[in-house]
């Protein structure tokens, strides 16, 4: 068996950083935790060192698999855990009893997920999966002086439990129909299974599993209410680590593993992506706090992916990259607008965003191109990213789909429109300018600028992700 260990060396370098983070604790005397923080963001840049130029291959006796898909979603995952620690360290003075352990947490968690985009095995997908969803939990319940917080994360915590259930019996009736647990093998054994019902209800079991991760219908209780209570750093990587890494999975599963008995999958996947895009577009319509907003936008989005996923073809899996890259900048960016202005206002709720564009222009404009991006408005990344996917659904003839698709994008113009109304069109109740760091300016002028080039320049990526999607075919 050929181990290559040299080929995982960038998530020992996360897991190194984490445990140094732990011990680190120990000595450390009460008060901020930013040098964690700082020492996370190193750890990860390193990770980033050894990703340059790293070869492709199978380690561990071909469990783990580095190719073009994993390298990618492994450079988004740092990019994500970068700017996620340095949210975290905005966000300190909010949360009080501080303990160093969120950081490490947080680096946890994001190895789990890059061990997850290199997984080929379904127990290894199980372990890699439930490692990850321990950390979460603790994290979406760690200010727990705070009962909204306590109260997110033990929704989180029994939907994920349940999630859990469908996927372990959806794992074992997919391996009593296919006699493997690999998803090459189990790929191989089912060009010879036809209508195994076994394997229809191991299939949907699996399917229905999987929306826990990536929040969509029916597993998408949690989202609104975790969203709202958790930290807010931690929302940011719920909505942009934990949903790239939950379609990493499917898009390893159903089109590695599961992609010759497609017809089997198609039909729900399809029915989740468009009861998701009318369920989430339309329930975030009257929300009243952002990050519920937020949260059932997320929803939405969810549907669009899986729009891509039913599309099952090389153009719908790079349109998948493309959505998720673009995502995360116009995610996060909004994130630390949001929390930028927690900072100095302690609010949430839309109506106290009214005449932002007054007090911090900076502020308003970055919330205005995340949010407006992830609608899908012209010229900004997402819509390109939109664009994409309706076009690789309907080059598949999933026509009601594409319909519906571009009907909720009408409707996400609406309500986040409402917030950009808030912000530009009424008038402020405090007229006291928000100021914000340095470093925080240049950090949202360059998430600002990234989201607005991947929306005038798409060419070179769209070209780059494209090319790498092929690898899954």
């Amino acid at each position: 068996m050929q181990m290559n260990l040299h080929l995982m060396t960038p998530e020992f370098v996360m897991l190194g950083t984490a445990f140094l983070l732990l011990i680190l604790e120990l000595f450390l005397y009460k008060g901020s935790r930013m040098v964690t923080g700082v020492i996370g963001i190193i750890g990860t840049c390193i990770a980033g060192y050894t990703l340059i130029g790293a070869e492709t291959g199978k380690a561990v006796g071909g469990l783990f698999l580095q190719d073009t898909v994993s390298i990618f979603f492994k450079w988004l995952f740092l990019v994500i855990t970068v700017l996620i620690l340095y949210l975290v360290m905005m966000y300190e003075d909010k949360i009080k009893n501080w303990r160093g352990e969120f950081y490490a947490l947080i680096l946890f968690s994001i190895s789990g997920m890059m061990f997850l985009s290199s997984i080929t095995d379904f127990i290894g997908f199980y372990v890699s999966l439930e490692f990850v969803a321990v950390c979460l939990y603790v994290l979406a319940a760690f200010t727990n002086d705070n009962p909204l917080t306590v109260e997110a994360g033990l929704k989180y915590l029994v939907t994920g439990a349940l999630a859990s259930g469908f996927l372990v019996y959806g794992i074992s009736f997919i391996y009593g129909a296919s006699g493997a647990t690999g998803f090459v093998e189990v790929a191989h054994s089912l060009k010879s299974v036809d209508g195994n019902g076994f394997l229809i209800i191991g299939i949907t079991l699996l399917v229905i599993g999987l929306t826990f991760k990536i929040s969509s219908i029916p597993f998408h209780v949690w989202a609104p209410d975790v969203y709202q209570g958790a930290p807010t750093p931690v929302t940011a990587l719920l909505a942009a680590a934990s949903k790239s890494a939950g379609f990493i999975v499917i898009m390893r599963i159903l089109f590695t593993g599961l992609i010759g008995v497609k017809a089997e999958w198609i039909i729900l996947v399809s029915i989740i992506s468009g009861a998701s895009l009318l369920f989430g577009n339309l329930a975030a319509m009257p929300q009243k706090d952002i990050k519920r907003l937020i949260a059932y936008a997320g929803i939405g989005s969810a549907g669009y992916l899986l729009m891509a996923v039913a599309a099952a073809s090389a153009l719908g899996a790079g349109a998948i990259m493309f959505y998720l890259l673009t995502y995360v900048f116009s995610i996060l960016g909004s994130f630390i607008a949001i929390v930028a202005f927690n900072n100095a206002e302690g609010s949430d709720l839309i109506e106290s965003y009214a005449g932002l564009s007054r007090r911090s222009p900076l502020l308003a404009a970055t919330l205005f191109i995340g949010l407006l991006s992830i609608a899908g408005i012209p010229p900004l990344g997402g819509f390109i990213a939109k664009f994409y996917i309706i076009a690789a659904a309907v080059k598949e003839g999933l026509w009601a789909l594409a319909v519906i698709g571009v009907v909720m994008a009408v409707v996400a113009m609406y309500y986040f429109l409402l917030v950009v109304k808030s912000m530009y069109l009424r008038p402020p109740k405090n007229t006291e300018p928000i100021k914000v760091d340095i470093t925080t300016r240049a950090l949202l002028y360059f998430i600002n600028a990234v989201t607005i080039f991947l929306g005038l320049y798409p060419g070179p990526i769209t070209d780059w992700v494209m090319d790498i999607a092929k690898v899954l075919f």
